[in-house]
């Protein structure tokens, strides 16, 4: 958790989502960093006082039913930053394939209905192969297995593993 702490301090970031964190934790970083946050499923999103969050979607991505409690999210802030609506969308896929399609199909959905200026972050990418550029994201920032993307808003990125 320090050296979470440590790159967050020193990125100094008014927006930032960590996946694989545990509830616990993100409500120390929440309280550390004086910032609003929203968890589901081992994601966070966080954001500082320039945005202003007004809704927290979450919704359960479909599952394989040979795994029940094997349950990822979808998570979606709504709300803006310096007056301009921008929604906020993270989620987690699954490493195997027929799961992990059935997850980006219904991500896919969610991001066409979502209008607007949106950041989106997401692990558990396959070898870079999910784009959503056709939704008009572009990808600001990726690493193996993580991409960091945004439409209609200009953003800088980094993927920080730790």
């Amino acid at each position: 958790m320090r050296v979470i702490a440590e790159s967050i301090a020193s990125h100094g970031t008014a927006i930032f989502c960590l996946h694989g964190i545990d509830e616990g934790d993100a409500l120390a970083l929440a309280t550390r960093f004086d910032c609003g946050y929203a968890y589901r499923g081992r994601q966070a999103l966080f954001w500082d006082s320039r945005y202003a969050a007004r809704e927290v979607l979450d919704r359960y991505l479909p599952s394989s039913p040979l795994r029940a409690f094997d349950r990822r999210g979808l998570l979606q802030v709504e709300g803006s930053f310096g007056g301009v609506s921008l929604a906020l969308m993270a989620t987690q896929f699954a490493d195997e394939r027929a799961v992990r399609v059935l997850e980006v199909r219904f991500a896919r959905t969610v991001l066409r209905k979502s209008r607007g200026a949106a950041l989106l972050f997401v692990t558990g990418v396959a070898s870079g192969a999910i784009a959503f550029a056709d939704l008009g994201f572009t990808t600001i920032a990726s690493d193996t297995g993580t991409l960091v993307a945004a439409r209609d808003v200009r953003a800088d990125a980094a993927v920080v593993t730790v």
